[in-house]
């Protein structure tokens, strides 16, 4: 077997997991208001445990109701709660998975009236709606026993382990770091004792042998806050107080982009991985890690190398639940790749109080009706199916409609798949993109899906398939602002395809994704960069956590020195640069050897077109990008959709 580490058996405690894969606790959303589970969170997770993973680490469950992070959060802070968590183990542990429960309070990060903490000391990036209250020493005793009544409750239930949340700035973790924990009483002397009789309690209450794992914060990537050298300090004792194995990770809310690192970040598999060998050189027990694992050699090499015992697999099971198993079976070409763009799971929509859906998988979330590709229903009657345009909706369409046993017919104008997803995945950064195509095109092959590249769907073509079924993806084309001496600047598209030679100098007009991802792509190549934007914010359609990994005083923008101008209107393009408009009332030129547009974009759409298919099939649909020009996600979900709903 290729991956003999991942699939050899590990011992936490007395708990032996069949392998060393681990789905890290992910909240999505989808429990009742009071954290009662559901259906859909029940399918959500028997999918992951049927998917061949080793351990679950449920999602974090809050420990007591004013330190509820998010809405659709896990609760297990009532008895009453038992009955619905037995269910949602026994589905996991009938499919041979380890279950695990993940144990929280929010603190001061927590979305509730009024937060509390260990000082009444708040969050600066992304602050708490209340300023927090200081916990009196009767209340932070409370909570170590609400921990421990937690643990009692998973017991109860039947997981196999707990796991306490001390990392990513919530309570725990603000007890630990010397930024929040500004106490005189005894758990400000020392900072570890709230997490030390939190995991003293437990073991009193469950037993000695009762398996806790304990997610360490190994480093909040802050001045002053934890660091590794604190953090090796901090696992050390725990051991000596009982803990079993480590999950670490690092940052808090002030430092997100860390948590969750984006596809901008594009060393960042296996992100956790030089804090976790720290740590596993001080302890004797398991180490799990990882962070944004999409190949399976470096989770297998992460093991061999021994920075780790086990690798946590996180986004990427949201992505494809069934990695582990077509990882195991030597299937790699069918793992349907994580783009790690945050849009579906987290930033756009956990964090904003909606379930999660994925950029790349529909299926999530709706487990409950469609377990599997393979459950997704057949079509009544077998039809001729037409998609014009192979971009991600049509690409998604196509797939679909052959799952349910239509014939399909895909036609592409170029020769290669793709559409605008192919231009954006040009720069490094958006690798993963490019691993997406390359899975589409596989997976058409592997349904017979008839791809005709190349090729116009003129009016003899579709005349002479008959289409029974036309799905219109066309897709759509950058939008050319009426700007004086607009015909001395080149469109983003045409630079990412290599089709212009770029100067040394850059200015790019807009500052929406497309503005500041060819922003980026530039600046990598040693090129000076400008942005200039109308309106006063840059970016505003991308999703808040790789925001701020792009604008923090240390992000992405600053690292390569891209300069942005916000509020400044374009009044000229000419050869040698542009001509704008800076507050409070001056002109200003901007040289540049070459100037890139990037304004926005217009669906392509050839009425004609529309005529000849409605004279010809009984069904036309328009999706994705030529129906309006939106995200990724969009296009894939309503090609998605378009294709389930084919009569």
């Amino acid at each position: 077997m290729p991956f003999d580490k991942l699939f050899s058996p590990l011992d936490i405690g007395r708990l032996r997991i069949r392998n060393r894969l681990v789905m890290p606790p992910m909240v999505v959303g989808y429990a009742e208001p009071r954290g009662e589970v559901t259906e859909r969170l029940l399918a959500y997770y028997e999918a992951r445990a049927r998917g061949g993973v080793g351990l679950i680490i449920v999602e974090a469950s809050y420990v007591r109701e004013d330190g509820k992070l998010v809405e659709g959060e896990l609760g297990i802070y009532d008895d009453n709660l038992i009955p619905g968590l037995a269910t949602l183990v026994d589905i996991i542990k009938v499919h041979g998975t380890c279950a695990a429960i993940q144990l929280v309070h929010g603190g001061i990060q927590a979305e509730v009236e009024q937060p509390v903490g260990p000082s009444a000391i708040g969050r600066k990036a992304i602050p708490p709606s209340r300023t927090p209250r200081e916990l009196t020493m009767e209340e932070v005793e409370e909570l170590i026993e609400a921990f421990a009544s937690a643990a009692l409750r998973a017991k109860k239930a039947g997981f196999d382990a707990v796991e306490i949340h001390g990392t990513h700035g919530y309570l725990i973790a603000q007890f630990l770091s010397p930024l929040t924990n500004k106490r005189t009483d005894k758990y400000g002397a020392d900072r570890i004792l709230f997490a030390l009789e939190i995991v003293q309690r437990i073991k009193e209450l469950c037993g000695k042998d009762y398996p806790v794992i304990f997610r360490l914060c190994a480093d909040e990537f802050l001045n002053g806050g934890i660091t590794i050298g604190y953090a090796k300090q901090v696992a050390k004792r725990l051991v000596d107080a009982g803990v079993d194995a480590f999950d670490v990770t690092g940052g808090n809310y002030d430092t997100i982009d860390t948590i969750i690192p984006s596809y901008y970040c594009t060393d960042s598999e296996g992100w956790f991985f030089k804090l976790a060998k720290e740590i596993k050189k001080e302890v004797d027990v398991p180490v799990i890690s990882g962070g944004l694992i999409s190949d399976p050699q470096v989770a297998e090499e992460a093991i061999k190398k021994e920075y780790v015992d086990a690798v946590f697999i996180g986004r990427q099971l949201i992505a494809d639940p069934e990695w582990p198993k077509k990882v195991m079976e030597g299937r790699i070409e069918d793992i349907r790749p994580c783009l790690a763009c945050n849009e579906g799971c987290i930033g756009n929509r956990v964090f904003l109080g909606k379930p999660c859906w994925c950029t790349v998988n529909p299926l999530c979330g709706f487990e409950y009706r469609w377990p599997r590709d393979e459950d997704i229903p057949r079509a009544r009657r077998k039809k001729k199916v037409l998609i014009i345009g192979g971009g991600p909706a049509g690409l998604e369409a196509a797939r679909i409609a052959a799952l349910r046993g239509h014939d399909v017919i895909l036609i592409e104008r170029n020769h290669t798949l793709g559409g605008t997803a192919k231009i954006a995945a040009v720069p490094k950064f958006k690798k993963r993109l490019s691993k997406l195509l390359k899975w589409y095109e596989t997976q058409l092959s592997k349904l017979n899906v008839r791809v005709l590249m190349g090729r116009e769907a003129d009016e003899k073509l579709i005349t002479e398939e008959r289409p029974e079924v036309v799905i219109i993806a066309t897709g759509s084309e950058p939008l050319i602002p009426e700007i004086p001496g607009v015909e001395n600047a080149v469109v983003a598209d045409d630079v990412l395809l290599g089709k212009v030679k770029v100067g040394r100098k850059v200015v790019i007009i807009g500052a929406g994704l497309v503005g500041v991802e060819i922003a980026i792509h530039l600046a990598q190549q040693g090129k000076e960069v400008t942005i200039v934007e109308l309106l006063p914010e840059i970016a505003p359609d991308l999703e808040p956590i790789s925001k701020i990994a792009l604008t923090k005083p240390s992000g992405i923008l600053r690292e390569y020195g891209i300069k942005v101008l916000t509020n400044t209107p374009v009044i000229e393009i000419r050869k040698e640069g542009v001509i704008v408009f800076r507050p409070p009332a001056n002109k200003e030129m901007l040289v540049a050897d070459t100037v890139i547009l990037a304004t926005g974009r217009k669906p392509v759409l050839d009425q004609r077109l529309l005529e000849i298919t409605k004279r010809v099939a009984k069904e036309v649909y328009i999706i994705g990008d030529a129906k309006e020009p939106r995200k990724i996600i969009d296009a894939i979900h309503e090609g998605f959709f378009t294709a389930l709903n084919i009569c």
